[in-house]
């Protein structure tokens, strides 16, 4: 592969790395970050200036859980970002603040700055909520995803987080509204089965628990992120509330 990647024009790599990654966010959007992560690394390796996917793999990696590696994507993406555009400059910065450094205050300013430039994108909203919600302010946590939701109905981080917010304010049946709403939009991650989980537990639905730890058992790739790694339902809302992208 690499000897055909050699012969191919540095255009056509470029071109090929937008492809997998506009593919690997579609599967992110319809079947969450595990299912995109194969695409957005395909991205990286056929061109590997992209800043940008770069900062998708390092999303992934963060919803997996996997943060010793998801800091290490970010931090490339940091370092390449004069390669993206000004918009994306925004993203991979809030980015790096916020996973990397730790400076929330400035990865939320980042986020309002992006939010004001670009009105109508979704993304900065979801990620300004998922840091206020590191901060403990799930209020607005849920004011800002909710209107991430109206942008992109179709993005199944959006509801997960809003309900994620909703059980860590123990509003359970906004948890359950957010929750029908992704699934009559068809669209599915292991999150959104956390929370029916949590919601089984807190209703002492003994059948609703089962069914959700059934669907984990036939899922090895998320077999560490299944019911059993979380001691409480509001423990349980906390840690998904902090883990969104």
């Amino acid at each position: 592969m690499a000897g055909c990647l050699v012969s191919l024009p540095r255009e056509a790599w470029i071109l090929e790395g937008l492809t997998a990654l506009s593919l690997g966010n579609k599967a992110r959007d319809e079947k969450g970050y595990a299912a995109a992560l194969p695409y957005h690394q395909r991205a990286i390796e056929l061109d590997p200036t992209f800043a940008v996917g770069y900062l998708a793999v390092g999303n992934d990696y963060s919803s997996l859980s996997e943060l010793g590696r998801a800091s290490e994507y970010f931090t490339k993406a940091f370092q390449l970002r004069e390669h993206a555009s000004e918009r994306e400059k925004l993203q991979i910065t809030a980015n790096y603040y916020r996973n990397v450094t730790g400076e929330l205050d400035k990865a939320a300013q980042t986020y309002q700055e992006e939010i004001e430039s670009y009105p109508r994108e979704s993304t900065s909203r979801r990620r300004l909520g998922i840091v206020f919600s590191a901060q403990g302010q799930y209020e607005k946590a849920t004011e800002i995803t909710r209107q991430a939701v109206r942008l992109a109905p179709d993005q199944v981080g959006n509801y997960e987080n809003v309900a994620n917010y909703a059980l860590a304010l123990q509003r359970f049946d906004q948890a359950r509204q957010m929750i029908r709403e992704a699934q009559a939009r068809k669209l599915d991650d292991y999150i959104l089965h956390n929370a029916l989980y949590a919601l089984a537990f807190i209703g002492a639905d003994s059948a609703g628990m089962a069914e959700q730890q059934q669907w984990f058992a036939g899922k090895p790739e998320y077999e560490n992120f299944g019911p059993a790694s979380y001691p409480t339902p509001r423990r349980m809302a906390v840690i998904w509330a902090k883990r969104g992208n």
